[in-house]
């Protein structure tokens, strides 16, 4: 069960960062109370270090960053299921990963991207066992 769960939770991390190539848009930003930006933290109009997310234009450093981070989140899930990834990788692509997306978020800090950073550091503490939710063979 553990290990399904911090696959889970590694795939809401690639997801988080993967959302960084479709932005809410303006009409859609107040979607459920304006819940939904919480669980798609980027929307067209935030600005930060890296720039500004446009409607039709994105800082291209955000795109590798956000790419980077997903991939290395998606492949970190990968590995803890043991599927096509070996298992004794998903330490280090999850921090990689988590390292990403840190960085990401701080460069458009706001409050829709605490729970990606909150998420991000857990990943960290469960990879680095400060925080244990399963054990490798």
């Amino acid at each position: 069960m553990g290990k399904w769960v911090l696959a889970g939770g590694l795939g809401v991390m690639a997801h988080f960062a993967a959302s960084y190539l479709v932005p809410l848009e303006e009409k859609d930003q107040g979607a459920l109370g304006g819940l939904l930006r919480f669980a798609w933290p980027w929307s067209v109009g935030d600005t930060g270090l890296l720039g500004r997310i446009d409607g039709g234009s994105m800082p291209i450093v955000g795109f590798w960053i956000a790419m980077a981070a997903a991939v290395l989140a998606g492949m970190a899930a990968l590995a803890v299921l043991g599927v096509w990834v070996p298992t004794g990788w998903w330490r280090g692509l999850a921090v990689g990963g988590a390292l990403a997306e840190v960085a990401l978020m701080t460069g458009f800090f706001g409050p829709t991207k605490l729970l990606p950073i909150v998420a991000s550091f857990g990943a960290i503490a469960v990879a680095t066992g400060v925080w244990q939710v399963f054990e490798t063979a």
